[in-house]
């Protein structure tokens, strides 16, 4: 006789999570490195799950079920972002923001104005957090003549910004820069 009372050339009962391959589906918890990020739903053997994942604390065993169940919850996120991003790009379509900066004679500003600066103004004219997703950024800025600017605002004038929302859903507002007296 072996361990755990069966002959010692008994088959081992099969996991029931396990699929035809013979790995099972875990969602990780964490990123590991080679494996995937944390949220992941993937495959994997029974012998690294166990000895490496579950071990950790990186993994949890998944079903079909609540595969689906995560499946509908991201898809309904997912529209609400979209709602979302639809719903600010129709007020950026209106939207001027306007800049007061110290500027030399000749239009000149002390100190540029970066894409920054301009997503932390619009911070303040939106409701708080409806610009604080990560994926939001100025993507474009382009001047008067429509030529497109691969540094900060230097000068004076008036700009065209292109602002991404989401994946997809992108938009145009105006950005004015005006010297100011200070």
């Amino acid at each position: 006789m072996g361990r755990n009372g069966l002959p010692l050339f008994a088959k081992k009962k099969k996991d029931v999570n396990a699929g035809k391959s013979g790995k099972i589906q875990v969602k990780l918890l964490k990123h590991i490195a080679g494996t995937g990020s944390a949220g992941d739903i993937i495959s994997v053997a029974p012998a690294f799950f166990a000895n490496k994942l579950q071990k950790s604390g990186s993994a949890v065993k998944i079903t079909n079920e609540e595969v689906e169940k995560d499946n509908a919850v991201k898809a309904e996120q997912e529209e609400e972002a979209k709602d979302l991003a639809n719903v600010l790009k129709e007020k950026f379509e209106n939207i001027t923001l306007e800049l007061p900066k110290k500027a030399g004679p000749d239009g000149k500003l002390f100190g540029g104005i970066s894409y920054k600066t301009v997503i932390d103004e619009l911070k303040t004219k939106f409701p708080k957090g409806a610009l604080d997703a990560k994926y939001i950024k100025i993507t474009d800025m382009k001047d008067e003549d429509g030529a497109s600017l691969n540094h900060d605002i230097k000068s004076v004038g008036d700009y065209t910004a292109t602002i991404s929302l989401l994946k997809g859903i992108s938009t145009d507002f105006k950005v004015s820069i005006k010297a100011s007296s200070d």
